[in-house]
């Protein structure tokens, strides 16, 4: 971001067609465009959600967006119907964010999406996932987001890298017998500087 934050988002938008794709570009370009103009996550989803209405769409899209301050180690997270993400640290801690949220974009006019705030005060790794990662005929919401906390957990302790991570998540969805889109954002981070 212009300044120095990072922003990391991840959406799902409803259907697999040909429009459903091009609706998740015009998400896409939409954020990313809004991202110059305000990086403060409820802000961004909320005008992202002004403009995909003004594009009379019958379609809507989930999306989570986060600002993390590398300096600082705060993480500023708004949801927007999505999956709730995971979070795990190196000394053993992990779980389900509890992040209010607000509905999906493109649905309600002149909605406001609440922003939560996490201190990263140690090493650790944030994990976002689409509904497809984590629910299917063979597993539930519930069981499908425990079965990433798990995962998420024995990788911060363990040190590994982002990326091995994200594979084992994907690997781990093949569980849930998903049909539906499947997409991992994994956040590793260390401690903000100036901590021990």
């Amino acid at each position: 971001m212009p300044d120095g934050r990072i922003g990391l988002s991840i959406g799902d938008v409803q259907g697999h067609n040909i429009e459903a794709a091009a609706f998740m570009g015009q998400v896409r370009v939409g954020l990313r465009a809004l991202a110059s103009v305000t990086s403060e996550p409820g802000e961004l989803l909320a005008l992202t959600n002004d403009l995909l209405l003004s594009l009379g769409t019958e379609l809507f899209a989930t999306c989570t967006f986060m600002r993390l301050d590398p300096i600082t180690g705060v993480l500023e997270s708004a949801r927007a119907g999505h999956i709730p993400s995971v979070w795990a640290t190196a000394d053993g801690r992990s779980g389900i964010t509890d992040d209010e949220g607000g509905p999906p974009l493109g649905i309600v006019a002149g909605q406001r999406y609440a922003v939560t705030e996490h201190r990263l005060t140690t090493g650790g790794v944030f994990v976002l996932v689409t509904d497809g990662v984590v629910e299917g005929p063979s597993m539930n919401v519930d069981e499908g987001l425990d079965q990433v906390v798990r995962l998420a957990g024995i990788a911060a302790v363990a040190g590994m890298d982002a990326g091995s991570l994200a594979a084992a998540v994907i690997k781990g969805a093949e569980r849930v017998g998903h049909e539906d889109d499947a997409a991992v954002l994994v956040v590793g981070h260390d401690a903000p500087e100036g901590e021990a």
